[in-house]
């Protein structure tokens, strides 16, 4: 019979599979801002693979906060570094998803968002200035 993992064990070992995650956001978000297209589906398939991960660890933090185990200073200290990572994953996971709608959005559609080039607004509206007749032209 094995022993039950200790509260920081439990807790530094989903911190390290939240920075593996981290990292993994961070390389789909590099693919889709430097190609402007979906990312690959092994890259997909690498994020679907992080779910029993994340579930499973996610199971044994409840056991360890249904247990009420007190934790020392370290273990805090790590809860709070695992709050800071989460809302990271969090931004980079929302910023991943607009992205990600960009890129599938139909080419019409892109076009009519495209940023817009200087000038290209006044010379919109200089096409259809009217010149009110009393003011004499320069």
């Amino acid at each position: 019979m094995t022993a039950a993992p200790t509260p920081e064990s439990v807790i530094r070992d989903h911190l390290e599979i939240c920075s593996q995650l981290h990292e993994l956001l961070l390389e789909e978000n590099r693919v889709m801002r430097t190609t402007c297209a979906l990312p690959p589906e092994e890259l997909m398939e690498r994020k679907r693979s992080f779910l029993p991960l994340l579930d499973a660890s996610l199971q044994r933090l409840r056991e360890i906060n249904a247990d009420g185990h007190h934790l020392g200073r370290e273990a805090s200290a790590a809860v709070m570094d695992g709050r800071k990572r989460l809302m990271q994953l969090l931004m980079l996971d929302r910023e991943n998803e607009r992205l990600l709608l960009k890129a599938s959005l139909p080419p019409q559609v892109k076009a009519a968002f495209a940023p817009v080039i200087p000038g290209q607004v006044a010379r919109a509206y200089q096409k259809h200035a009217q010149r009110p007749s009393n003011i004499p032209r320069a």
